[in-house]
């Protein structure tokens, strides 16, 4: 009996360490193999952007200030990336491997020119500063809802949908990997997430802007108006006669910090 007992004992020793590299080989098999892929990002002068979006189907990330972006893809051959940042135009690419691995990308975008209206500008004031001085006028009045930089601050947030994500009568839908879009919930009943309201920046109408086209970091206040009846006149035009309603942003004066 003894003898027998011992060789069971000796068989578990054996069966043990087998069934462990069983267990890894499973669980090596079941992970799928992924991918590095990385790249630079520069505009025709060759300056690094920094702060583009670059996205793939399930994974997004942001280039750093040398431009250099990295990304994790899955064990495939060919795949769509994306490039996006505001004042450029975006890149939309389809990428193939070469011997299983991705090549290093060299990206360049192109700045986008945009006319915009005529402005006096003073000594004095700026566009920026005039318009957060409006912004108090017409956060007075309560005629729309009115998001100050130290409320953005308090939320910590990296994109700016992360700021309106619980305001009442916003919804956000998803443009990508990490990237959304604000729609007004009075017009998504009847138009879906194609309504998209009108957004200006610092003054200016931005046409095919998106909220997380910028950064939270960046923002210095923001107003929304879900109806054209309470819209300042100062941001309507005449090229959107039914606006799905407006949001207007404000970025950050250069040197001003979060107290």
């Amino acid at each position: 009996m003894v003898f027998a007992s011992q060789r069971s004992f000796a068989l578990a020793l054996v069966v043990a360490p087998l069934l462990v590299l069983v267990t890894r080989a499973r669980e090596a098999h079941a992970q799928p193999a992924r991918r590095e892929l990385v790249g630079v990002l520069r505009d025709a002068g060759g300056t690094p952007i920094e702060g583009a979006t670059v996205e793939i189907r399930g994974a997004s990330a942001r280039t750093n200030s040398k431009g250099a972006f990295q990304l994790w893809t899955p064990n495939i051959d060919t795949l769509t990336i994306t490039f996006r940042h505001l004042g450029f135009t975006a890149i939309d690419a389809l990428v193939f491997s070469r011997n299983g691995q991705w090549d290093t990308l060299k990206v360049e975008m192109d700045r986008t020119a945009q006319r915009l209206s005529g402005v006096n500008v003073t000594e004095e004031y700026t566009r920026r500063t005039l318009g957060l001085r409006d912004f108090e006028e017409r956060r007075a009045k309560g005629h729309g809802v009115f998001i100050t930089r130290e409320e953005i601050a308090s939320r910590n947030a990296s994109r700016v949908s992360d700021v309106l994500r619980t305001r009442r009568g916003i919804n956000l839908v998803r443009l990508g990997a990490n990237r959304f879009g604000a729609r007004f919930v009075t017009y998504t009943g009847s138009r879906g997430t194609t309504c998209i309201p009108s957004l200006w920046l610092d003054g200016s109408l931005a046409r095919g802007m998106e909220v997380d086209d910028l950064m939270a970091n960046t923002v210095e206040a923001m107003e929304l108006y879900d109806s054209f009846a309470t819209v300042p006149f100062e941001f309507t035009h005449s090229a959107n006669s039914i606006p799905c309603g407006t949001i207007v942003i404000w970025t950050r004066i250069p040197g001003k910090r979060d107290k």
